[in-house]
C-alpha cells in the first residue's frame, strides 16, 4: 500500500460574504512533486515529493479522497467552478486562475 501523503493550507471561510476562496491542486510528474495553492499561493506545508511518481487508476474525483479501500474525506462547501488542465502549471499561472486569465500553456 502506498503511503499516505497529506497537503495543507487552514484559511477561515469567508462566511458567504466575500468572493470565496480559490483553491489549486497541481501534480508535476517531471519533479515528482504536489502543490496544494490557496488564493494563488502555496508554501512548504501545502508541497509533498511523491518520489514513485503517481499512477492515476482511474476518473478524476473532485470533493473527497480515498482512504485505504473506501472514500473518505469530503469537502466542506460550494464549488463553483472547476477546470483540469493537461501538465504542470507553473506558479504564476496558478496566481490568475480564477480571475477571467488562462493560464500560459506554452
Amino acid at each position: 500500500m502506498i503511503p499516505e501523503k497529506v497537503v495543507s493550507q487552514v484559511v477561515g471561510a469567508d462566511g458567504g460574504e466575500g468572493q470565496g476562496h480559490r483553491l489549486a491542486v497541481i501534480y508535476d510528474d517531471g519533479t515528482d512533486t504536489i502543490k496544494r495553492y490557496l488564493d494563488g499561493y502555496t508554501n512548504a506545508e501545502a508541497t509533498a515529493s511523491l518520489p514513485d511518481g503517481w499512477h492515476s487508476t482511474g476518473a478524476l474525483q473532485i470533493g473527497r479522497a480515498k482512504a485505504g479501500d473506501g472514500w473518505d474525506d469530503y469537502l466542506h462547501g460550494d464549488v463553483d467552478e472547476v477546470q483540469a488542465y493537461s501538465g504542470a502549471l507553473r506558479d504564476e499561472d496558478v496566481l490568475g486562475l480564477g480571475w477571467s486569465t488562462d493560464p500560459c500553456l506554452c
